[in-house]
């Protein structure tokens, strides 16, 4: 089992949970918030904090932007840790199809997963122009 944190600007962490349940239920994912006045120690911390009730077991830490502060704390943790791995591009799509697969895969296999997900998973809807024909 791939035990899961959800580490977004805003409320955004919390409302991809409360999504997430509303289809599965109850689910094996924390969520964290990064709030106006926090920066990316504040969310080390409770990151840490999370991932050090279970230290040897393995992490994926969902973010929603790579490169943002959740992602820099993340990042951080899992230099540290050989255990954690992160990915950015928190979304519907990714969250759902990440806790479907937690328990079947190892971290690495789900991040595979995940990856190929994203790309399938964000697309463009356009009608498409007919032409007349004359008759």
């Amino acid at each position: 089992m791939v035990n899961t944190i959800f580490c977004a600007h805003g409320r955004l962490a919390c409302a991809m949970l409360e999504s997430v349940q509303m289809v599965y239920g109850d689910v094996n994912v924390a969520a964290v918030e990064f709030v106006p006045g926090e920066n990316a120690s504040d969310i080390a911390g409770k990151l840490q904090k999370l991932v050090n009730a279970y230290i040897h077991n393995e992490w994926l830490i969902a973010v929603d932007l790579q490169c943002g502060s959740p992602w820099n704390a993340a990042a951080t943790l899992a230099m540290h840790n050989p255990q954690l791995r992160v990915i950015s591009g928190l979304s519907l799509p990714l969250a759902l199809e990440l806790v479907d697969n937690q328990a079947s895969m190892n971290v690495d296999e789900l991040c595979a997963h995940l990856t190929t997900i994203a790309r399938q998973t964000c697309v463009v809807w356009q009608k498409r122009e007919t032409a007349e024909e004359d008759f």
